[in-house]
């Protein structure tokens, strides 16, 4: 049997069981607490990741963005999918899965299924043609369009698992760009993860928000929008976890009242963003 055939048996399996413990991924994910488990498991599936989240779709005013980035026709303002587009301007390979795995494994009826990743590198070439297609800059783009239009959220950098399940390797050659809804998404199971593993995923730098307690209600909108169980109630008001919260925004923009704010540092968003993710894979690579 020829390797190329042997990887995209291996890759469908994987798919298969990916969509088969999908629905079981809490239950998966408390077993990497026990000690030796979850070691064995951060290595096989997790080694070397470096993930970072951004905020949903907000626009953010800034006094002077110090990197060569895009932005709309207002200048103090820059989007969170900038910081995507700039890899997509700069990478030499661009590969867009066909359908999202997440949404399609659970089904999910709020959000389009066919909005799927977006990896970027020179290990895109290796990935299953059945998973997607290889697609110029410009189609990246207007992918990333779509999905910026469909409320999704980005989460951008390297993960080993992306490079396994795919067949997209060196895991250093592959950047990942997903694209999360708020009820599928697979790292919904961060809280049940190991804390070696979940801190893999992290908010960037001059990112936080915070709650207006004058405003807060109580409704628990938030609370129960949050992905990360980073917010919680105490004596009537929503409480932000800083430690906890990855900085997704999302419970900003379902807030009732408005009571929550995004903060962005300025002049550090996208400088450290870009300083942040562009070590974990060169995608400028031939």
């Amino acid at each position: 049997m020829q390797e190329g055939d042997c990887l995209g048996r291996m890759t469908m399996l994987y798919v298969r069981a990916i969509k088969g413990g999908f629905g079981h991924r809490f239950a998966l994910a408390r077993l990497t607490r026990w000690p030796l488990l979850g070691r064995a498991v951060d290595r096989a599936l997790f080694d070397g990741d470096e993930i970072y989240v951004l905020p949903k779709g907000s626009s953010v005013t800034l006094r002077e963005i110090p990197l060569d980035i895009p932005v709309p026709d207002r200048e103090d303002v820059v989007l969170p999918s900038e910081i995507v587009r700039y890899f997509i301007e700069r990478s030499k390979h661009h590969f867009i899965m066909d359908r999202c795995i997440c949404r399609t494994s659970a089904h999910c009826r709020d959000y389009p299924h066919e909005l799927g990743c977006i990896f970027l590198g020179k290990a895109v070439l290796a990935i299953d043609p059945r998973l997607g297609r290889l697609v110029s800059k410009e189609e990246a783009l207007a992918h990333l369009d779509r999905c910026e239009e469909a409320g999704l959220v980005h989460i951008i950098g390297r993960n080993k698992l992306d490079s396994i399940w795919t067949a997209g390797r060196p895991k250093e050659d592959l950047m990942t760009v997903c694209n999360c809804c708020p009820c599928c998404c697979l790292w919904k199971m961060l809280p049940q993860l190991d804390e070696g593993i979940s801190s893999k995923m992290k908010r960037l730098p001059g990112v936080h928000l915070t709650v207006d307690a004058a405003r807060c209600t109580g409704c628990g909108t938030c609370v129960d929008g949050c992905y990360v169980r980073a917010i919680s109630m105490k004596e009537g008001r929503a409480v932000i976890d800083q430690a906890m919260c990855k900085g997704c925004a999302r419970c900003a923009h379902a807030c009732p009242e408005k009571a929550i704010t995004l903060h962005i540092e300025d002049g550090s968003y996208s400088m450290h963003a870009v300083e942040r993710i562009a070590p974990l894979v060169d995608v400028t690579k031939d």
